[in-house]
């Protein structure tokens, strides 16, 4: 097939990207496609040697080697997860697979950002390694933390967090990520006493979740103000490409407005299956997974069951995207 007609063949599809956010790491990410494929390579050692001269130390060392305990901490898993996403982003682009529309995962929104034009790659490493460190920051270590409910839906979570949060403290959800996954966060004594009557509520299985704390929370909202001031000097254009917001689930252009959403998202819930579902309202039902990881490619396929979604850390072949 000529390149003419594999680019009239791709816009007669509509592309949505998706990018993932923390809890998709692992040491070696992005090396194994780069394996693959000569051209991506190229493209992610220069998004990786760009990230080690913004951040000021080798990103890409901790990345390619670990230790993966190294790689847990927020303020590099954040920038680590960026890199790879952009630089998938950009090898797709160059092969002119492009997405119609787009959106992230929590910090895959600035992946997803980079994408679209409104951030320049530098600003949004630096950017997404302060965001990490002022979200550690803000609760001591071992005071917060996340839980998934497998099998509550959203009523019995809120109603779990209503009646814990009550008694011990900060409880909430965090993440609306499909029917029968939901990701709640707060003060670690009323996560222990939501574990004690989790069944009760529709949870089949109560998960803790390996964050460094948690995150989505009004426990975070300090973290968000100090983000606020870090994004006031941080030149955000209006995207080339729609993306769908996690606090609303809609989509915004205006770079004020994209300015205010970044900030809240640090502190409200993640409204992934909301803004699932408006893209497929707009007809999208082709999704890709920009960057490391398959944890999207599973919830859209929940979300949207007749929805096609390929995960790119997987792909061996790229005229799989092309068919």
């Amino acid at each position: 097939m000529s390149p003419t007609a594999v680019k009239t063949k791709l816009m007669s599809k509509k592309l949505a990207f998706v990018f993932p956010g923390q809890g998709s790491q692992a040491p070696g990410m992005g090396f194994m496609l780069a394996d693959r494929f000569e051209d991506f390579r190229e493209i992610y050692l220069d998004h990786l040697q760009r990230a080690d001269q913004a951040l000021g130390f080798s990103l890409s060392k901790i990345m390619k080697e670990g230790p993966e305990s190294e790689l847990k901490k927020t303020e590099i898993t954040q920038p680590a997860l960026l890199c790879l996403s952009s630089a998938v982003g950009s090898w797709l682009r160059k092969n002119e697979i492009e997405a119609q529309i787009a959106l992230g995962h929590s910090l895959g929104e600035y992946s997803a950002l980079v994408y679209g034009g409104s951030l320049s790659f530098e600003d949004a490493i630096q950017l997404v390694s302060r965001r990490g460190r002022f979200m550690r920051e803000a609760v001591p270590h071992g005071k917060g933390g996340m839980a998934a409910l497998i099998g509550a839906n959203d009523e019995e979570a809120k109603k779990l967090c209503e009646e814990v949060g009550g008694e011990a403290g900060v409880l909430e959800v965090s993440v609306y990520n499909c029917a029968g996954q939901i990701v709640i966060s707060g003060a670690s004594e009323a996560l222990d006493l939501a574990e004690k009557r989790a069944s009760s509520f529709g949870v089949r299985k109560f998960s803790r979740l390996e964050v460094g704390g948690p995150f989505h929370s009004s426990m975070l909202q300090g973290a968000g103000e100090k983000l606020s001031k870090a994004l006031a000097s941080i030149e955000i254009r209006e995207p080339l490409v729609p993306i769908i917001f996690n606090v609303d689930a809609k989509v915004h252009g205006d770079p004020t407005e994209i300015r205010d959403l970044l900030k809240q998202q640090v502190y409200r819930p993640v409204l992934w299956a909301d803004s699932i579902r408006l893209a497929g309202d707009e007809g999208f039902d082709h999704f890709v997974e920009v960057g490391s990881g398959k944890v999207l490619t599973g919830l859209i396929r929940k979300i949207l069951p007749d929805a096609q979604c390929q995960p790119v850390d997987f792909l061996q072949k790229l005229e799989i995207l092309r068919a």
